[in-house]
């Protein structure tokens, strides 16, 4: 039976090896390193061998039986490495050695806890921080590959968050470390390598998860959604932080800002024609916090086509293009979650046809809410006008 033993190899400096790790390195038959590590901990052991990602499982599978193997991961075992891409081989027993991690070594230089710190990986990852730096107030973020830390700090000066305080950190344990400070906007002009991780502080971040009440909004003469129709809509999507969500006819924003602090980790893109509908939802977005909505200019469906595939869809608006609305999120994600509003019988209607069309079961409800206004030394009840919600998604 071989015996295979993934170490973390802390930043890649001998000195931050743990003791365990150094035994373990020089005492293996053969050490399995990714280029940087072979040139940087090669010496522990002359049985050291060079290896790509992709050849570890063959290269462990070759060799005969009861050989002692070590994996060498950077940082540590349990911090975005590379031991969650393996798993246990015919004829190997896994185990892991941890080693020190690049957020502890680097919120040690800072002097700062990281107990409460939101972690973020965008090496060769197709995620963004930004969604994270909207709602954490302190973010780190691992970077490389096509995310580079000047291309995460460009991110988030575009999209309005020039303010935050970023600290960078470069080639850390290395002779050539560098770290850097300063605003996103300050350091737009630094270029960093792939060996960079970043602490971001936003002091103004929000709270995630969390419903909005109107008087929360920049109101305007285009229709907003009201606040028990809107919580209402947000809770029966189900939105999780991952999901990617449309909001067509988005109007204010008022329903993308909603859903936006519940997809805290993606993006809502507010599909609105009105010039002055996406004038307010700019606004809504700054005053919110709400930087990871995406306003977008046009008419539906034609500006979905470059947008990525929905895992769910709040119709609001359709300007009697429903099915083809339908027709393209379906078609992008035949399993996306789609809910349409009507406020009158007619679009009900419609709304019930193009869903039984699709396959879709649609589930129907409709909601009658009443505020009380106060009258003299009364209170009056105000009826609003009713809503439908319809629903559904062809996987059910």
């Amino acid at each position: 039976m071989k015996k295979v033993t993934v170490v973390g190899a802390g930043p890649g400096n001998p000195e931050l090896l743990t003791i365990q790790a150094k035994l373990h390195i020089k005492r293996s038959d053969i050490v399995f390193a990714t280029g940087r590590l072979f040139e940087k901990l090669g010496f522990l052991n002359q049985n050291t061998v060079r290896m790509t990602l992709s050849g570890l499982a063959h290269a462990v599978q070759a060799q005969p039986e009861n050989v002692d193997i070590t994996i060498l991961a950077s940082g540590d075992v349990g911090f975005y490495s590379i031991s969650s891409l393996l798993t246990e081989q015919r004829g190997c027993v896994l185990s892991f050695q941890n080693g020190l991690s690049s957020l502890q070594y680097f919120c040690a230089k800072l002097r700062v806890p990281y107990d409460d710190i939101k972690t973020v990986s965008v090496h060769g990852r197709d995620v963004s921080a930004l969604p994270s730096v909207c709602y954490h107030p302190r973010v780190f973020v691992l970077t490389g590959g096509h995310q580079k830390a000047h291309d995460v700090i460009c991110e988030l000066i575009s999209c309005g968050l020039g303010y935050v305080s970023v600290c960078v950190g470069e080639n850390l344990s290395d002779e050539t470390e560098r770290i850097v400070r300063g605003t996103a906007q300050e350091l737009s002009n630094e270029h960093f390598t792939d060996l960079a991780v970043m602490l971001v502080e936003n002091p103004a971040s929000v709270r995630a998860c969390s419903f909005l009440r109107d008087a929360d909004f920049v109101r305007g003469k285009v229709p907003m959604t009201k606040e028990a129709v809107r919580s209402l809509c947000v809770a029966r999507l189900g939105i999780t932080p991952t999901d990617v969500v449309y909001d067509i006819g988005a109007g204010t924003g008022s329903v993308a800002c909603a859903m936006a602090r519940f997809a805290c980790e993606s993006f809502v893109y507010a599909v609105e024609q009105n010039e002055d509908g996406v004038s307010l939802i700019h606004k809504n977005r700054q005053k919110l916090g709400a930087y990871n909505v995406k306003a977008i200019h046009g008419a539906a469906p034609e500006c979905l086509k470059g947008l990525p595939a929905p895992d769910k869809v709040f119709i609001g608006g359709s300007s009697s293009n429903l099915g083809s609305i339908i027709d393209a999120a379906l078609e992008k994600n035949p399993d996306a979650k789609i809910l349409a509003t009507a406020v009158t019988l007619e679009t009900q209607a419609e709304a019930l046809r193009c869903f039984s069309e699709r396959g879709i079961a649609a589930d129907a409800m409709c909601v009658n809410v009443s505020q009380a206004e106060p009258l003299g030394s009364y209170h009056l009840m105000k009826a609003q006008n009713p809503v439908w919600l319809i629903g559904g998604a062809r996987n059910g």
